[in-house]
Protein backbone atom coordinates (compact mmCIF):
# COMPACT_ATOMS: atom_id res chain seq x y z
CA UNK A 1 0.00 0.00 0.00
CA UNK A 2 1.40 3.45 -0.90
CA UNK A 3 2.60 5.73 1.85
CA UNK A 4 0.47 8.86 2.34
CA UNK A 5 2.62 11.82 3.25
CA UNK A 6 1.85 15.33 4.42
CA UNK A 7 1.98 18.33 2.10
CA UNK A 8 1.61 22.02 2.92
CA UNK A 9 -1.66 22.82 1.09
CA UNK A 10 -4.81 20.68 0.79
CA UNK A 11 -5.73 19.99 -2.82
CA UNK A 12 -8.58 18.85 -4.96
CA UNK A 13 -7.52 16.60 -7.82
CA UNK A 14 -9.96 16.37 -10.75
CA UNK A 15 -9.67 13.04 -12.54
CA UNK A 16 -10.54 13.41 -16.23
CA UNK A 17 -11.23 9.92 -17.59
CA UNK A 18 -11.57 9.88 -21.37
CA UNK A 19 -14.30 7.27 -21.68
CA UNK A 20 -16.18 8.58 -24.73
CA UNK A 21 -13.71 10.91 -26.51
CA UNK A 22 -15.76 13.84 -25.19
CA UNK A 23 -13.53 16.86 -24.59
CA UNK A 24 -16.45 19.07 -23.57
CA UNK A 25 -17.50 16.62 -20.86
CA UNK A 26 -13.96 16.43 -19.46
CA UNK A 27 -13.62 20.22 -19.32
CA UNK A 28 -17.03 20.48 -17.67
CA UNK A 29 -15.94 18.12 -14.89
CA UNK A 30 -12.84 20.24 -14.26
CA UNK A 31 -15.10 23.31 -14.03
CA UNK A 32 -17.40 21.49 -11.60
CA UNK A 33 -14.48 20.73 -9.30
CA UNK A 34 -13.23 24.33 -9.54
CA UNK A 35 -16.69 25.62 -8.59
CA UNK A 36 -16.78 23.35 -5.57
CA UNK A 37 -13.24 24.28 -4.53
CA UNK A 38 -13.81 28.04 -4.59
CA UNK A 39 -15.56 28.47 -1.21
CA UNK A 40 -12.94 26.32 0.50
CA UNK A 41 -10.04 28.14 -1.22
CA UNK A 42 -8.54 24.85 -2.31
CA UNK A 43 -6.07 24.45 -5.14
CA UNK A 44 -7.31 22.23 -7.97
CA UNK A 45 -5.09 20.02 -10.10
CA UNK A 46 -6.25 18.16 -13.21
CA UNK A 47 -5.10 14.61 -13.93
CA UNK A 48 -6.20 13.42 -17.40
CA UNK A 49 -6.01 9.91 -18.86
CA UNK A 50 -6.64 9.58 -22.59
CA UNK A 51 -5.90 7.04 -25.32
CA UNK A 52 -4.32 9.56 -27.65
CA UNK A 53 -2.64 12.93 -27.23
CA UNK A 54 -5.42 15.52 -27.08
CA UNK A 55 -4.00 19.04 -27.62
CA UNK A 56 -7.50 20.58 -27.67
CA UNK A 57 -8.23 19.25 -24.18
CA UNK A 58 -4.89 20.51 -22.86
CA UNK A 59 -5.39 23.94 -24.42
CA UNK A 60 -8.89 24.32 -22.97
CA UNK A 61 -7.75 23.22 -19.52
CA UNK A 62 -5.00 25.83 -19.58
CA UNK A 63 -7.71 28.50 -19.84
CA UNK A 64 -8.98 27.45 -16.40
CA UNK A 65 -7.55 28.58 -13.03
CA UNK A 66 -5.99 25.19 -12.26
CA UNK A 67 -2.89 24.65 -10.16
CA UNK A 68 -1.29 22.14 -12.53
CA UNK A 69 -2.31 19.83 -15.36
CA UNK A 70 -0.93 16.34 -16.03
CA UNK A 71 -2.05 14.68 -19.27
CA UNK A 72 -1.30 10.95 -19.43
CA UNK A 73 -1.55 9.07 -22.72
CA UNK A 74 -2.30 5.37 -22.20
CA UNK A 75 -2.56 4.02 -25.74
CA UNK A 76 -3.32 0.47 -24.56
CA UNK A 77 -6.61 1.30 -22.79
CA UNK A 78 -9.05 -1.41 -23.82
CA UNK A 79 -12.47 -1.24 -25.43
CA UNK A 80 -14.82 -1.28 -23.67
CA UNK A 81 -13.17 0.86 -21.03
CA UNK A 82 -12.25 -0.90 -17.81
CA UNK A 83 -12.06 0.73 -14.38
CA UNK A 84 -9.12 -1.52 -13.50
CA UNK A 85 -7.10 -0.11 -16.43
CA UNK A 86 -7.71 3.51 -15.45
CA UNK A 87 -6.97 2.68 -11.81
CA UNK A 88 -3.55 1.22 -12.62
CA UNK A 89 -2.55 4.39 -14.48
CA UNK A 90 -3.97 6.72 -11.84
CA UNK A 91 -2.52 4.82 -8.88
CA UNK A 92 1.00 5.31 -10.19
CA UNK A 93 0.36 8.98 -11.02
CA UNK A 94 -1.18 9.79 -7.64
CA UNK A 95 1.72 8.15 -5.81
CA UNK A 96 3.92 10.77 -7.46
CA UNK A 97 1.59 13.48 -6.11
CA UNK A 98 2.15 12.27 -2.51
CA UNK A 99 -1.46 12.44 -1.37
CA UNK A 100 -2.08 14.11 1.96
CA UNK A 101 -4.78 13.17 4.49
CA UNK A 102 -6.54 16.46 3.62
CA UNK A 103 -6.50 15.95 -0.17
CA UNK A 104 -9.59 15.01 -2.16
CA UNK A 105 -9.74 13.18 -5.51
CA UNK A 106 -12.83 13.65 -7.68
CA UNK A 107 -13.82 11.57 -10.71
CA UNK A 108 -16.91 12.24 -12.85
CA UNK A 109 -20.11 10.64 -11.55
CA UNK A 110 -21.16 7.42 -13.25
CA UNK A 111 -20.44 3.72 -13.08
CA UNK A 112 -16.83 4.12 -14.25
CA UNK A 113 -16.03 7.04 -11.95
CA UNK A 114 -17.57 5.35 -8.92
CA UNK A 115 -15.59 2.16 -9.43
CA UNK A 116 -12.34 4.02 -10.06
CA UNK A 117 -12.57 6.13 -6.88
CA UNK A 118 -13.55 3.07 -4.83
CA UNK A 119 -10.49 1.19 -6.10
CA UNK A 120 -8.23 4.18 -5.46
CA UNK A 121 -9.61 4.67 -1.95
CA UNK A 122 -8.79 1.05 -1.15
CA UNK A 123 -5.29 1.42 -2.61
CA UNK A 124 -4.50 4.59 -0.63
CA UNK A 125 -6.31 3.52 2.57
CA UNK A 126 -8.59 6.53 2.12
CA UNK A 127 -12.30 7.27 2.38
CA UNK A 128 -14.64 6.49 -0.53
CA UNK A 129 -17.68 8.79 -0.55
CA UNK A 130 -19.11 7.22 -3.71
CA UNK A 131 -21.36 9.30 -5.98
CA UNK A 132 -21.99 12.71 -4.43
CA UNK A 133 -23.66 15.97 -5.40
CA UNK A 134 -21.52 18.24 -3.27
CA UNK A 135 -18.41 18.21 -1.08
CA UNK A 136 -17.37 20.66 1.61
CA UNK A 137 -14.39 20.85 3.94
CA UNK A 138 -13.90 22.03 7.49
CA UNK A 139 -11.47 21.63 10.37
CA UNK A 140 -13.14 18.38 11.41
CA UNK A 141 -12.79 16.74 7.98
CA UNK A 142 -14.95 16.54 4.87
CA UNK A 143 -18.65 16.03 4.31
CA UNK A 144 -20.57 14.99 1.22
CA UNK A 145 -24.20 15.12 0.10
CA UNK A 146 -25.47 11.89 -1.45
CA UNK A 147 -28.77 11.20 -3.19
CA UNK A 148 -30.81 8.32 -1.74
CA UNK A 149 -34.16 6.66 -2.49
CA UNK A 150 -33.65 7.07 -6.23
CA UNK A 151 -32.80 10.75 -5.93
CA UNK A 152 -35.90 11.62 -3.91
CA UNK A 153 -33.91 12.61 -0.83
CA UNK A 154 -30.37 13.55 0.22
CA UNK A 155 -28.18 12.46 3.13
CA UNK A 156 -24.98 14.05 4.41
CA UNK A 157 -22.03 11.81 5.27
CA UNK A 158 -18.85 12.87 7.07
CA UNK A 159 -15.31 11.58 7.38
CA UNK A 160 -12.68 13.12 9.64
CA UNK A 161 -9.60 11.94 7.77
CA UNK A 162 -8.70 11.43 4.12
CA UNK A 163 -7.53 11.33 1.52
CA UNK A 164 -11.10 11.42 0.29
CA UNK A 165 -12.31 9.99 -3.02
CA UNK A 166 -15.62 10.86 -4.67
CA UNK A 167 -17.53 10.61 -7.93
CA UNK A 168 -18.81 14.15 -8.25
CA UNK A 169 -22.01 15.10 -10.02
CA UNK A 170 -23.06 18.74 -9.91
CA UNK A 171 -25.45 20.92 -11.85
CA UNK A 172 -23.19 23.82 -12.76
CA UNK A 173 -25.03 27.15 -12.95
CA UNK A 174 -22.16 29.61 -12.73
CA UNK A 175 -20.78 31.63 -15.61
CA UNK A 176 -17.46 31.27 -17.36
CA UNK A 177 -14.47 30.92 -15.04
CA UNK A 178 -11.89 33.67 -15.17
CA UNK A 179 -8.80 32.69 -17.14
CA UNK A 180 -5.57 32.75 -15.13
CA UNK A 181 -3.03 35.50 -15.79
CA UNK A 182 -0.47 32.78 -16.44
CA UNK A 183 -1.56 29.43 -17.92
CA UNK A 184 -1.11 26.57 -15.45
CA UNK A 185 1.84 24.24 -15.85
CA UNK A 186 1.18 21.39 -18.26
CA UNK A 187 2.99 18.04 -18.27
CA UNK A 188 2.59 15.24 -20.82
CA UNK A 189 3.32 11.65 -19.84
CA UNK A 190 2.98 8.24 -21.43
CA UNK A 191 1.89 5.20 -19.44
CA UNK A 192 0.69 1.64 -19.81
CA UNK A 193 -2.62 0.49 -18.39
CA UNK A 194 -1.42 -3.12 -18.35
CA UNK A 195 -0.79 -5.86 -17.60
CA UNK A 196 -4.09 -7.09 -19.06
CA UNK A 197 -5.82 -10.43 -18.99
CA UNK A 198 -7.05 -10.67 -22.58
CA UNK A 199 -9.63 -13.28 -21.62
CA UNK A 200 -11.15 -11.04 -18.96
CA UNK A 201 -13.52 -9.11 -21.26
CA UNK A 202 -16.35 -10.78 -23.14
CA UNK A 203 -18.41 -8.65 -25.50
CA UNK A 204 -22.11 -9.50 -25.31
CA UNK A 205 -24.52 -7.65 -27.62
CA UNK A 206 -26.97 -5.60 -25.62
CA UNK A 207 -30.72 -5.64 -26.11
CA UNK A 208 -32.12 -2.18 -25.42
CA UNK A 209 -35.65 -3.55 -25.12
CA UNK A 210 -34.68 -5.97 -22.34
CA UNK A 211 -32.11 -4.16 -20.20
CA UNK A 212 -33.68 -2.55 -17.09
CA UNK A 213 -34.07 1.22 -17.19
CA UNK A 214 -33.48 1.65 -13.45
CA UNK A 215 -29.76 0.86 -13.62
CA UNK A 216 -28.95 2.12 -17.14
CA UNK A 217 -26.07 4.53 -17.72
CA UNK A 218 -27.88 5.98 -20.74
CA UNK A 219 -31.62 5.88 -21.49
CA UNK A 220 -33.06 6.57 -24.94
CA UNK A 221 -36.73 7.35 -24.35
CA UNK A 222 -39.63 8.12 -26.67
CA UNK A 223 -43.02 9.68 -26.23
CA UNK A 224 -46.30 10.31 -28.00
CA UNK A 225 -44.45 12.28 -30.67
CA UNK A 226 -42.89 9.06 -32.02
CA UNK A 227 -46.30 8.35 -33.63
CA UNK A 228 -45.94 4.58 -33.77
CA UNK A 229 -43.94 1.43 -33.07
CA UNK A 230 -41.72 2.04 -36.13
CA UNK A 231 -40.24 5.05 -34.38
CA UNK A 232 -39.33 2.96 -31.35
CA UNK A 233 -37.60 0.41 -33.56
CA UNK A 234 -35.39 3.27 -34.71
CA UNK A 235 -34.79 4.38 -31.10
CA UNK A 236 -33.79 0.80 -30.23
CA UNK A 237 -31.17 0.90 -33.00
CA UNK A 238 -29.78 4.16 -31.59
CA UNK A 239 -29.83 2.79 -28.04
CA UNK A 240 -27.86 -0.28 -29.12
CA UNK A 241 -25.08 1.95 -30.45
CA UNK A 242 -24.74 3.69 -27.08
CA UNK A 243 -25.17 0.51 -25.01
CA UNK A 244 -28.26 2.24 -23.69
CA UNK A 245 -31.69 1.10 -22.54
CA UNK A 246 -34.95 1.91 -24.28
CA UNK A 247 -37.54 3.84 -22.28
CA UNK A 248 -40.90 5.46 -22.90
CA UNK A 249 -43.51 7.82 -21.54
CA UNK A 250 -46.97 6.80 -20.34
CA UNK A 251 -48.72 7.60 -23.66
CA UNK A 252 -46.17 5.47 -25.53
CA UNK A 253 -46.75 2.58 -23.12
CA UNK A 254 -50.53 2.95 -23.36
CA UNK A 255 -50.22 2.80 -27.15
CA UNK A 256 -48.25 -0.46 -26.89
CA UNK A 257 -45.10 0.97 -28.49
CA UNK A 258 -42.83 0.14 -25.51
CA UNK A 259 -43.23 -2.39 -22.65
CA UNK A 260 -44.73 -1.16 -19.39
CA UNK A 261 -41.56 -2.33 -17.61
CA UNK A 262 -39.74 0.48 -19.46
CA UNK A 263 -42.16 3.25 -18.57
CA UNK A 264 -40.43 6.28 -17.04
CA UNK A 265 -42.40 8.69 -14.91
CA UNK A 266 -44.47 9.19 -11.80
CA UNK A 267 -46.51 6.04 -12.45
CA UNK A 268 -43.54 4.13 -13.89
CA UNK A 269 -39.85 3.70 -13.08
CA UNK A 270 -37.48 6.25 -11.56
CA UNK A 271 -34.22 6.51 -13.52
CA UNK A 272 -30.93 8.26 -12.82
CA UNK A 273 -28.70 7.71 -15.87
CA UNK A 274 -25.84 9.99 -16.85
CA UNK A 275 -27.76 10.95 -20.00
CA UNK A 276 -31.49 10.79 -20.73
CA UNK A 277 -32.27 11.22 -24.44
CA UNK A 278 -35.92 12.30 -24.67
CA UNK A 279 -37.34 12.03 -28.19
CA UNK A 280 -40.85 13.25 -28.94
CA UNK A 281 -41.53 13.78 -25.23
CA UNK A 282 -43.33 17.00 -24.28
CA UNK A 283 -41.97 17.11 -20.73
CA UNK A 284 -44.97 16.91 -18.40
CA UNK A 285 -44.26 17.08 -14.64
CA UNK A 286 -45.58 13.52 -14.30
CA UNK A 287 -42.94 12.22 -16.70
CA UNK A 288 -40.05 14.33 -15.41
CA UNK A 289 -40.80 13.13 -11.86
CA UNK A 290 -39.27 9.84 -12.98
CA UNK A 291 -35.93 11.35 -14.01
CA UNK A 292 -33.25 12.26 -11.48
CA UNK A 293 -32.39 15.93 -11.11
CA UNK A 294 -28.72 15.00 -11.51
CA UNK A 295 -29.30 13.48 -14.97
CA UNK A 296 -28.34 15.45 -18.06
CA UNK A 297 -31.30 15.58 -20.40
CA UNK A 298 -30.95 15.82 -24.19
CA UNK A 299 -34.31 16.63 -25.81
CA UNK A 300 -35.31 16.21 -29.46
CA UNK A 301 -38.70 17.64 -30.38
CA UNK A 302 -40.19 19.40 -33.41
CA UNK A 303 -42.14 21.77 -31.13
CA UNK A 304 -39.85 24.62 -30.10
CA UNK A 305 -42.26 25.52 -27.28
CA UNK A 306 -42.31 22.04 -25.69
CA UNK A 307 -41.90 22.14 -21.90
CA UNK A 308 -39.02 19.63 -22.09
CA UNK A 309 -36.75 22.39 -23.43
CA UNK A 310 -37.10 24.35 -20.19
CA UNK A 311 -35.15 21.77 -18.22
CA UNK A 312 -33.05 20.07 -20.93
CA UNK A 313 -29.28 20.51 -20.86
CA UNK A 314 -29.28 20.21 -24.65
CA UNK A 315 -32.33 20.97 -26.80
CA UNK A 316 -32.65 20.08 -30.48
CA UNK A 317 -35.65 21.35 -32.47
CA UNK A 318 -35.96 18.77 -35.25
CA UNK A 319 -38.17 16.07 -36.73
CA UNK A 320 -37.05 12.78 -35.18
CA UNK A 321 -37.79 10.87 -38.41
CA UNK A 322 -34.92 12.68 -40.15
CA UNK A 323 -32.69 13.52 -37.17
CA UNK A 324 -32.43 10.05 -35.60
CA UNK A 325 -31.39 8.25 -38.85
CA UNK A 326 -28.81 11.00 -39.44
CA UNK A 327 -27.50 10.60 -35.88
CA UNK A 328 -27.22 6.82 -36.28
CA UNK A 329 -25.31 7.29 -39.54
CA UNK A 330 -22.99 9.80 -37.87
CA UNK A 331 -22.26 7.46 -34.95
CA UNK A 332 -21.50 4.61 -37.36
CA UNK A 333 -19.20 6.81 -39.44
CA UNK A 334 -17.26 7.99 -36.38
CA UNK A 335 -16.79 4.45 -35.11
CA UNK A 336 -15.68 3.26 -38.52
CA UNK A 337 -13.13 6.09 -38.78
CA UNK A 338 -11.84 5.34 -35.29
CA UNK A 339 -11.47 1.63 -36.12
CA UNK A 340 -9.46 2.39 -39.25
CA UNK A 341 -7.28 4.91 -37.39
CA UNK A 342 -6.32 2.30 -34.78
Amino acid sequence: MPNVTTTSAPRLIALLLDEHDDTQQLVRHAEDVLDMAHPAAREVHALCVTRTRNPELAERLQRLPLGAIVCIVAADLREPVQAADFTRVLQRALEMHALDATDCVCAPAGALGEEVVARLAAGFDGCAFGRVQHLSFEAGGAQADRAVFGGRSTVRVRAASGPWFAALRTSRSGGALAAPATPPALEWREASSGPHDDTEIVMVPGDAARMPVETARVVVSGGRGMQGSEGFELLAQLAARFDATLGGSLPAVDAGWVPVTHQVGQSGKFVSPSVYLAVGISGTPQHLAGVSTTTRIVAINNDADADIFRIADVGIVADWSTFIPALIARVDACRSARTHAS
